[in-house]
């Protein structure tokens, strides 16, 4: 022991023992940097990480430096309090670092740090087991303690070497998925943390240089001095990860960031939820792979700086719609580092003016159907009341008649004027229903189901059986009917219609003839043709207005029959037509399209 400085109080002072002093001292000033970042989550686990290893450096300084084994035995046990605690502290910090929030309830911080009081326990009941050191002695050379450990040791160091390397874990992990900026910071993280698990290494497996003493103190007060260096110089606690804890996991927007070689870097919960893929198969992997059907899309955003679109997701077989957006990001050194991408979810909005269109298209309909009922009630007013005014005027003058000359008129000459009244009410009658069959199609509303044609035909022409009679009309049916979907109540007056029209001006006496064509479109059309003098191409065209009607010379009406039509088939989604070459004796067919069953 001559190279040893002199004995005072039983402590010999040397430079390693300054140098154990100096490196807890330095410890206790970068916990008090430390303290103003005390708010921020995961620096009170380094904080306790400083307080271990100045703990460590103390004790081990005193326990160095004692010059007689049990003063030093004593030191040592008290070392346990920064041997242990420290490497729990380092791995609560890097979960929180890595936002392992699960790991980070209370009921498991308080397990690890039950376990490592457990293991402190060890060398304080040593006298009583003698399995933590089965043995220990003064090095006379060095001043330095040997020990042989016990199982007991191996099992705390176990437990030890266990924290520290999955916290080095955790933060390795951690370089990989954030950005260039943020990789200058955990690559410093990630070398430092090295160096504790480095320097007991070598001091328990006496791969030390200078035999005997420990460096791992002075490793982890290093460790906390760069720490302390990469806060002040990056801003670590200010930015990464903490900031992305507090937003990127919480944000409702998906966010996804893809570096300059389309690999996907990192995406957040919302994002996941998205694209319902495991983060192990999709960290690291091509943008491209993950989304085929947005390639384009995808090469656009990594060509442009500032992008931006509607895309739409099938979600739980809905569409869903998002507003894409992507931005550049760039590193420390504003190089371009890749680009966030954020899908915002504008379903509601995009649904809202989807609705907004819906409502203002179904107005202008409205208005448009107003504007009609305004023509017809504009075409009504010189025509249907027109006739109406005939019809009443003929019943009035009629009873006039009657009435001033009752006593002078025969049997014959009153029930001559009561067939006039008759008539003339019936067709008053006439008017109205075909009004109120009119209006009744425009406001009801009615469920398409199978029609039986031949039981809708025979219908009208029951009802029409006495015009059918009085004109010695023929009528030639099909033998067999298609089956087509409609509304047999509204069919009848479409048959109604064409059969009273077909007698009307058909030819002398009528003839004619009903069937029914099978389209290729899978619709049928129905048609019934007449043997009258045919239609021009004038007349063709006003065919189907409400209101119009031709050839008065030989047959009187009001010219609401083919509107009627016109408008239930609109209602029914089919068509109306006719065709007419204008020939005596060829006649017009009438046509009308359904859909098949």
């Amino acid at each position: 022991m001559s190279n040893m400085e002199p004995n005072i109080d039983n402590y010999i002072i040397t430079p390693l023992f300054l140098l154990l002093l100096i490196g807890g001292l330095i410890g206790v000033v970068t916990f008090f940097f430390l303290l103003r970042f005390r708010k921020t989550p995961g620096v009170k686990y380094w904080l306790v990480w400083q307080i271990a290893a100045s703990i460590w450096a103390f004790t081990y300084a005193f326990e160095f430096a004692a010059t007689n084994i049990e003063t030093k035995i004593l030191w040592s046990k008290f070392s346990y309090f920064g041997i242990v605690y420290g490497p729990v502290a380092f791995l609560l910090f890097s979960l929180s670092l890595s936002s392992k929030f699960r790991l980070l309830q209370k009921k498991y911080v308080i397990l690890f740090f039950a376990l490592a009081t457990l293991f402190i326990l060890f060398p304080f009941t040593n006298d009583y087991h003698h399995l933590h050191w089965i043995s220990y002695g003064v090095n006379p050379e060095t001043n330095a303690t040997d020990y042989v450990y016990g199982p007991l040791f191996w099992i705390m160091m176990g437990f030890a070497y266990i924290a520290l390397i999955s916290g080095i874990v955790n933060i390795l992990t951690l370089y990989f998925k954030l950005s260039g900026y943020y990789k200058r910071q955990i690559a410093l993280l990630f070398i430092t943390s090295l160096l504790p698990l480095t320097g007991n290494i070598m001091y328990v497996f006496h791969l030390n240089p200078l035999p005997g003493f420990d460096w791992t103190p002075f490793s982890f007060l290093l460790t906390g001095i760069l720490i302390a260096i990469n806060i002040s110089q990056f801003k670590m606690f200010d930015l990464v990860p903490f900031a992305r804890n507090k937003l990127f996991e919480v944000l409702p927007d998906a966010i996804l960031i893809v570096d300059n070689r389309k690999r996907i870097a990192d995406f957040n919960p919302a994002m996941k939820r998205l694209i319902e893929i495991d983060d192990q198969k999709i960290i690291g992997e091509s943008v491209d792979e993950i989304f085929p059907k947005w390639k384009k899309m995808i090469r656009k955003i990594m060509e442009v700086s500032d992008f931006q679109t509607i895309v739409s997701q099938v979600i739980d077989g809905k569409i869903c719609y998002f507003d894409l957006s992507s931005l550049t990001l760039s590193d420390y050194d504003n190089h371009n580092d890749g680009r966030l991408i954020v899908l915002k979810d504008v379903t509601r909005r995009i649904r809202a003016d989807e609705e907004i269109t819906e409502t203002h298209i179904n107005l202008i309909n409205e208005i448009q159907e107003k504007e009609k009922l305004i023509h017809d009630l504009d075409a009504f007013s010189h025509t249907v009341a027109h006739d109406l005014k005939g019809m009443l005027g003929a019943i009035v003058s009629a009873s006039s008649i009657i009435k001033t000359g009752f006593g002078d008129m025969s049997r014959d000459e009153l029930l001559e004027i009561n067939d006039l009244i008759g008539q003339s009410a019936t067709k008053t009658i006439q008017i109205t229903n075909e009004l109120l069959t009119l209006a009744s199609v425009r406001d009801q509303e009615i469920k398409m189901t199978t029609v039986n044609m031949q039981t809708v035909v025979q219908e009208a022409m029951f009802r029409l059986k006495d015009v059918i009679s009085d004109n010695e009309a023929e009528i030639i049916l099909p033998e067999s009917w298609p089956e087509a979907l409609g509304y047999e109540a509204w069919l009848e007056e479409v048959w109604l219609n064409y059969i009273s029209n077909a007698i009307k001006y058909g030819g002398i006496p009528p003839c004619i003839q009903i069937g029914s064509d099978i389209l290729p479109d899978n619709r049928v059309k129905f048609w019934i043709k007449d043997n009258g003098v045919g239609l021009s191409a004038d007349d063709i065209d006003l065919l189907f207005t409400k209101f119009t009607r031709l050839d008065t010379l030989r047959a009187e009406g009001h010219g609401l029959g083919l509107s009627i039509v016109k408008r239930i088939m609109e209602k029914l989604d089919g068509e109306v037509g006719v065709e007419s070459e204008n020939i005596p004796g060829q006649g017009s067919t009438f046509y009308f399209i359904l859909p098949m069953r």
